[in-house]
């Protein structure tokens, strides 16, 4: 059976793909499409190898995870279609190795702070529940208002790759959120009078109505205004450096098997062996989600720094009692010294 872009993609809602990957999958087919200069309903029927090769050979200055993306999308719909002879060669072409090192660096406290500081309630309100949840920037823009309840967000399985996970908002993540929820219906009012958002039908239930590419945006605005460094392909602090953040500091204060869970990073071992109750993986977080404070500074200095006097004290301890025991051991001793002198004098 040959299939045509439109019904693949109709294959995939049915296989219950997100929409995000319907949307990725169709803007990539069609780019293709555009490369070899026909119309994106007749792709199936210039399914070359040729032509592939030479698409290849095209996006070569692209960063090398997107070359991967980008062949492996269109490799699929080949497969599809039951073109799949393609020699050892074209294979090491068509799915290329990325030996390139991260282009990245690691966001830091005080970057976030600075980009706090100049964005307003709804940025605020992004940034702190990308760095408290570690969730992506994808699932955060999909999170609809009846997906909170109080500090827990449910991310429902079909906008994630994966099932469907709970995440926790810190204190002051839930506090940014409750100040930008009060300023929400009043944004939507505004935005509906704007150009872009006539026809739209239906209420937009989004807790921050604004798609993944505008997330994207915002971001870059503020780090751009705060850092600004760009690697080889682009920024060095994108919006999943947050969730980065979220898993260097979050371990420092929490058990890994639950960071990773709130990840969604559970492995074969984990997913088979490891099970934390709901109610326990929520009082664990909030005994260590100062770990991922922004702006309430002090008081994530203040724990800190009691952490630190209780282990100090902890260690003084240890220290008096291995003292008392040499003490006591060498007043055993003496005592035995003397009784022996005691009864050879006799």
């Amino acid at each position: 059976m040959v299939y045509s872009v439109s019904h693949y993609l109709k294959r995939l809602i049915l296989a219950k793909r997100t929409a995000r990957t319907i949307t990725l999958y169709g803007d990539h087919l069609r780019h293709y499409a555009e490369f070899l200069g026909v119309p994106v309903g007749e792709l199936q029927n210039h399914l070359t190898k040729e032509n592939l090769i030479n698409y290849a050979e095209k996006i070569q200055s692209l960063a090398p995870s997107t070359q991967q993306l980008t062949l492996s999308i269109v490799l699929r719909f080949y497969k599809v279609n039951g073109v799949t002879t393609f020699d050892e060669i074209d294979t090491a072409i068509l799915k290329p190795r990325n030996y390139d090192e991260p282009d990245d660096k690691p966001l830091t406290h005080k970057m976030l702070v600075r980009m706090m500081d100049i964005a307003n309630p709804r940025e605020r309100a992004m940034i702190t529940m990308l760095v408290s949840t570690g969730m992506r920037a994808g699932e955060l823009c999909a999170i609809c208002t009846g997906d909170i309840e109080g500090d827990i967000v449910h991310i429902r399985p079909e906008i994630t790759h994966q099932r469907g996970r709970t995440v926790y908002l810190s204190a002051e993540a839930r506090e940014a959120l409750d100040v930008w929820l009060g300023l929400r219906e009043a944004y939507k009012g505004y935005i509906d009078c704007k150009y872009y958002s006539r026809g739209r039908e239906g209420d937009d239930n989004r807790v921050f109505c604004l798609s993944y590419n505008s997330i994207k945006r915002i971001w870059l605005k503020l780090y751009n205004r705060v850092d600004g460094e760009k690697g080889k392909y682009h920024a060095k602090c994108t919006t999943h450096s947050c969730r980065k953040y979220f898993r260097t500091n979050a371990v420092r204060e929490m058990d890994l098997d639950l960071v990773e869970k709130i990840m969604g990073h559970e492995g074969y071992l984990t997913k088979a062996y490891v099970r934390i109750p709901d109610e326990d993986a929520r009082a664990q977080y909030h005994k260590g989600e100062y770990a991922l404070y922004i702006t309430k500074r002090d008081e994530r200095i203040g724990k800190t720094e009691i952490e630190i006097l209780k282990k100090e004290r902890g260690e003084l301890a240890g220290t008096v009692t291995a003292m008392q025991n040499q003490i006591d051991e060498l007043a055993r001793a003496t005592k035995a010294v003397m009784e022996a002198q005691k009864a050879k004098g006799k």
